[in-house]
């Protein structure tokens, strides 16, 4: 390789190092400008000046910890998942990679959408990474991006992917004799090959002979002694376990209590909670000294890691389990009752809109998980409620994390009712559970779930609580494309609202009608729906409320094709969401703005806007703003006349659509994509494109059909000289009379 012209390492760990700064870096590096100098570029211009100087001058960059700009790491706890979970879940393989370990395969399994990078053009900017000449990249990651991925699970041309095993066998012994152990190569081989040179379980084991009291260091005297250790011929996970069962058994009670403490953290706790846990009478440790040798010995021993910069202590994936399922139930119970104990006194924010991130929420989040390992469900679920639901619901949109929680209160499976004694807080369980599944992508799964705790509500004879969650569940199932059910939970719920009188809950359902019958195409009623919603709204000075009917009203325009409105309504919309600083009320303000600037011809806006919402989106798995946001990326590329650019958008639409589902956002891609073969010369690929936007679109068959995607689809097809589907018709005998309810009760035009 010629003198290299630079050199840049930029770590992604930093709290600072997005992807755009290290563009503003980089490029600002190799120009030898100050990154204020470059940073009012768009990232078109950057990402172009630093791929052209990448491509002449032969620079070596290194890109250290690229999984922090990927999906799967933007949850609290993504760093502490084990690693056959985390590959399994990422399907973390790549077809012919050097070096790949057996556990994870040899077969690829399909793209994941979690080892994507949550700004697609981050993910756009590796690819082009692979076509400069001069220049060199090595990218360091635990997870391997996607995007660097053909559809096969090959690594695509101009890189190659390299999986860094365990420790070679000279490297493990040389480990080994580091920490003064004996022992053959020949006796040691077998054990370190069936933990794949795991270097976290050598040090363990040779930790445990090592300060062995009858022959330290000499294992062969120490194996003498455990006739029963012989990890060679079990499967990884098993030989794992055994090794690291028998690395615990020279810990003194002590120590293990001690460590049993630390995994039992859902994450990495400081020295002060570890002081206050362990040190006093009747404690592992008699005072500070005691706790600093434990933790010295545990880390030395490779059981616990401690981040010296946060002075936190924490424990490796595996560690976790095997520690942890090695505890006895009654020293399980112990450890928990004191967690329990020292986080119940402990506050979280009491403005839920002040949040900033989830470690404000940690003592509630740890002292949740403490009851529900005691099994104190009523208790875990008044936690939730009190304390966790509406950060984590509205300010924070964490449904990865709600999920996770909520899933635990049924300890018998989701199918199963959660293990909670009063009626109204199962239904109310089943309300948060579903709206969390419902945003996270899977509406499919939710409407089940709205279906029990409406059930629930209506055999306690709880109106109130039955119409909240009958307008979730119209939401759900205009989504996933049951339009005339949709419409007839929303009326009930009014006709329930109005008779309790619960105008607040009646402007929500009346924003959920808006937006079903605008995807119906029915102007007058959607119009006056939403207006009605924004003008009671307003009345209350519920701002929050309005941000979201505002940007339901914007979705109308560009539906209707006005986008100027939809200009208005978006920006508006987002002047209302930093009221409260909702995340989901900023998302969708900014995928409306995007749709309105591309209505308007201002592409670089839409542009900005649309990454912007995708970005943020991603973030926190909020997947039903993030489907129409890339279906108007693709639109927004096709108007570029970048078709390969919007074929890879639509790639990231199939699977969740299809998922959900989500015939709407189906019918659009699809109807996209007709567009796209059109312009290709791809006639028969472009009837069948225009075919499947109108399976999609039809729903339930008109009227209860998604009239837009019906519309474009059967124009495809008009101008391509194709038959529409012969498609079953609406069958109104199949469903109970819509309940008599009008959108502006007689009398009350004026709300």
């Amino acid at each position: 390789m010629p003198r290299l012209a630079g050199r840049l390492w930029w770590s992604f760990y930093e709290a600072d190092a997005g992807f755009e700064n290290f563009l503003n870096n980089a490029l600002a590096y190799v120009c030898r400008q100050e990154p204020e100098e470059v940073r009012g570029l768009s990232w078109e211009q950057k990402a172009n000046s630093l791929l052209q100087i990448l491509d002449r001058e032969p620079h070596l960059f290194v890109l250290d910890g690229f999984e922090r700009a990927m999906i799967a790491y933007h949850r609290m706890d993504a760093a502490h998942l084990p690693d056959d979970e985390l590959d399994e879940e990422t399907a973390n393989r790549v077809a012919g990679a050097h070096g790949l370990p057996l556990s994870a395969g040899q077969s690829f399994v399909g793209k994941h959408r979690l080892r994507q990078t949550t700004d697609p053009r981050a993910g756009q900017f590796l690819r082009a990474l692979t076509k400069v000449r001069a220049a060199r990249i090595l990218i360091t990651t635990r997870l391997y991006p996607s995007e660097l991925q053909l559809p096969t699970g090959n690594a695509i041309p101009g890189s190659f992917a390299a999986f860094l095993p365990g420790l070679s066998e000279d490297d493990a012994m040389g480990l080994w004799r580091a920490l003064d152990v004996s022992g053959s190569r020949t006796e040691l081989r077998p054990i370190f090959q069936s933990v794949e040179g795991h270097p976290l379980l050598i040090q363990a084991l040779a930790s445990e002979v090592a300060t062995y009291r009858k022959a330290p260091g000499d294992f062969a005297q120490w194996r003498a002694d455990h006739p029963d250790f012989d990890p060679t011929g079990l499967p990884l996970q098993r030989s794992r376990t055994h090794i690291l069962a028998f690395a615990l058994d020279g810990l003194t009670p002590e120590l293990r209590q001690v460590v049993e403490t630390i995994v039992a953290f859902r994450m990495p706790t400081s020295y002060e909670t570890l002081s206050a846990l362990l040190i006093g009478e009747d404690r592992p440790c008699a005072d500070g000294k005691a706790l600093d040798e434990a933790l010295t010995d545990l880390e030395d021993r490779g059981l616990i890691g401690w981040d010296r910069i946060e002075n936190r202590y924490d424990a490796h994936p595996i560690v976790r389990g095997v520690v942890w399922n090695l505890a006895g139930a009654d020293d399980q119970k112990s450890v928990l009752a004191a967690l329990e104990t020292h986080f119940e006194p402990m506050e979280t924010p009491s403005d839920y809109t002040k949040v900033e991130s989830l470690a404000e929420l940690a003592p509630a989040i740890e002292r949740f998980n403490t009851l529900i390992g005691l099994g104190r469900y009523d208790d875990a679920f008044r936690l939730f409620r009190d304390r966790l639901e509406y950060a984590t619901l509205f300010r924070l949109a964490a449904h990865r994390e709600r999920i996770e929680w909520l899933e635990r209160l049924f300890p018998d499976g989701v199918d199963a009712p959660p293990a909670l004694s009063d009626d109204r807080d199962a239904a109310h369980t089943l309300n948060a559970l579903a709206l969390s599944y419902q945003y996270c992508g899977a509406p499919g799964r939710a409407a089940p779930l709205y279906g029990r705790g409406a059930e629930n509500s209506e055999r306690r004879e709880d109106g109130s609580a039955l119409a909240i969650t009958l307008a979730n569940l119209g939401e759900c199932l205009t989504q996933s494309g049951g339009f005339r059910e949709a419409e007839a939970v929303l009326r009930r719920a009014l006709v329930l609202n109005r008779a309790a009188k619960e105008a607040f809950e009646g402007a929500i359902q009346l924003y959920y009608l808006g937006r079903l019958v605008a995807q119906m195409g029915d102007a007058a009623r959607s119009q006056e729906a939403l207006q009605r919603s924004l003008r009671m709204f307003e009345k209350r000075n519920e701002t929050q409320s309005q941000a979201v009917v505002t940007a339901y009203l914007a979705e109308r325009a560009i539906l209707f094709g006005d986008a100027k409105e939809a200009e208005l309504d978006a920006n508006e919309a987002w002047r209302l969401a930093g009221y409260q600083r909702l995340e989901r009320d900023f998302i969708a303000a900014a995928v409306h703005q995007g749709q309105a600037a591309l209505g308007l011809g201002n592409l670089d806006v839409a542009e900005e806007r649309l990454h912007h919402a995708l970005t943020r989106a991603r973030a926190v798995n909020v997947v039903e703003e993030e489907l129409p946001a890339l279906v108007t990326l693709a639109k927004l590329a096709l108007a570029k006349g970048d078709a390969g650019l919007a074929r890879q958008h639509l790639d990231d639409v199939w699977d969740a659509a299809e998922r959900g589902p989500y015939p709407i956002r189906q019918a659009d891609a699809f109807n996209v994509l007709a567009e796209i073969e059109r312009v290709e010369g791809n006639t028969p690929a472009a009837i069948e494109a225009a075919t499947q936007a109108y399976k999609a679109a039809w729903c339930d068959g008109p009227p209860w059909a998604y009239h837009w995607g019906l519309e474009a689809a059967k124009a495809h097809l008009a101008e391509l000289g194709a038959e529409e589907p012969d498609l079953p018709t609406f069958d109104e005998s199949k469903f109970e009379p819509l309940p008599d309810v009008p959108i502006t009760p007689e009398g009350d035009d004026k709300d």
